[in-house]
């Protein structure tokens, strides 16, 4: 028999395949057409309905990094549909809950005014990478249902003066709370004055709840950075909500200019922004049932409880000083939940006090490509009819800029994804999955229990 070479090989070879190329191809064809058709980036997703169950009284709605510039922007004007539109898919769930908050990664920018279009780049900070947002992000979080957005991020003051001014400006009457940005950081009185410092950490009796109006404050040019916005849920149940950075230049502080409210030593006060943070938190849980932080920290684009030490002794600082919920960014990928078992000092006694911490919630709305960073959730806290509480995540991806609920055919391992990595730090019995959730039993975990003693 004659050896054939490597070209009658191939040509054998391309013989028998010939038969079996038609069949190969139509499942191909037919692989490919699943994934397009399943896909929410090619048809869209389904609006959803009904999102809130009978039996839940209050829910508190948490999202993580928002971000309405660059691309987004970009994506919006050439829709032709409107900023609104990176929130179609959520906000039947906002419209159905009692208190909307999230981290607004940008400042406020009017640049369809061509004055202020011509001052942005003469006052751009020197750093890599500047974010702003367009006057629409305002109406769009409105819309939405947004009650509170923390500014204290690593890119509110991206543009100095400039970024604050516009932000204060274009909030100012939208009825959306700010945290973590101010003209001024605490009370007069609480720095620059040598002979109080020995007092700082004094218990006070209860503060009363501010009488000014943020939009009054911005008027008179009185927003603190480390103010505390109360919301009523009902008449009996009150959130206290305080927004910090653990992310930022000393440039970017409140202090003697206007800023945001920083976790450092603030320049020229001789006062650390976390000893401010300790008196925030012991009045807000004097005057609220529920006292919520959000907090920009830990290191970009880490996964797999690669948290530092840092945040680990600032998560538990918080959680010695009254915090119950400790909402996290800056990452841009999600993080552990984990349930901190705190202590606090009150009146010569010490009490228990269990904090949830969610380390991040990863992006919202934003405009990066990598998968990870595409993974979100909607976080909701349910006070249920019962008296019981409890913390769902439904899970979310990011696609042409808006979050939607995952589905498709591979939602069972999306979601296993990213309930894997926000419940690696909890214990089996504090958490189950249930209809596409995560839910964490808070009652377990001993949320919001106050008046234990520690012996």
């Amino acid at each position: 028999m004659k050896k054939q070479n490597l070209k009658d090989r191939m040509r054998a070879w391309t013989q028998r395949h010939e038969k079996k190329a038609l069949p190969h191809s139509l499942i191909a064809l037919a692989i490919v057409l699943t994934i397009i058709l399943t896909q929410p980036i090619w048809n869209g997703a389904p609006i959803p309905e009904d999102t809130r169950p009978d039996n839940v009284e209050h829910r508190i709605s948490m999202v993580g990094d928002i971000m309405m510039g660059r691309h987004v922007q970009d994506a919006a004007e050439q829709s032709g549909e409107g900023m609104d539109r990176v929130f179609r898919y959520v906000t039947p769930y906002f419209q159905e809950s009692d208190y909307v908050t999230g981290n607004l990664e940008s400042p406020i920018i009017a640049d369809h005014e061509e004055e202020t279009k011509n001052m942005i780049e003469d006052f751009e900070f020197h750093k890599e990478i500047h974010l702003y947002a367009p006057v629409s992000a305002v109406d769009a979080l409105v819309s939405a249902g947004f009650d509170s957005v923390s500014l204290a991020n690593n890119h509110t003051m991206d543009y100095r003066e400039l970024s604050f001014q516009e932000t204060v400006r274009h909030m100012k009457g939208s009825g959306i709370e700010m945290v973590g940005i101010g003209h001024r950081l605490g009370d007069p009185q609480e720095f620059g004055q040598e002979e109080e410092e020995e007092e700082w950490f004094e218990e006070e009796p209860a503060q009363e709840t501010p009488s000014s109006t943020q939009d009054e404050d911005i008027e008179n040019e009185e927003l603190d950075a480390a103010r505390i916005s109360y919301h009523d849920l009902d008449e009996d149940t009150t959130i206290a909500m305080i927004g910090i950075t653990d992310v930022f230049y000393q440039q970017f502080a409140a202090g003697h200019s206007p800023g945001v409210f920083i976790t450092s030593n603030v320049t020229g006060t001789g006062q650390a922004g976390t000893e401010l943070l300790s008196r925030r938190l012991r009045e807000a849980r004097a005057n609220a049932d529920i006292v919520m932080v959000h907090i920009h920290w830990g290191e970009e684009y880490q996964i797999y409880r690669n948290r530092t030490d840092h945040q680990e002794n600032l998560a538990r600082f918080m959680s010695n000083n009254g915090a119950d919920v400790v909402i996290g960014h800056h990452s841009h990928v999600l993080e552990d939940v984990e349930i901190i078992q705190g202590t606090i000092e009150e009146d010569g006694q010490r009490y228990r006090n269990n904090t949830l911490v969610m380390y991040s919630l990863g992006n919202f709305v934003f405009d990066q490509g990598w998968t990870r960073t595409k993974e979100s959730v909607l976080a909701q806290l349910d006070l249920l009819d019962d008296g019981s509480s409890e913390l769902s995540f439904i899970p979310m991806n990011v696609l042409d800029s808006a979050p939607r609920e995952t589905q498709g055919l591979f939602k069972g391992y999306r979601d296993y994804r990213i309930f894997r990595t926000l419940r690696a730090s909890l214990d089996d019995d504090l958490w189950r999955v249930d209809n596409s959730r995560l839910i964490i039993d808070l009652d377990a975990a001993g949320i919001f229990e106050r008046g234990e003693l520690v012996q």
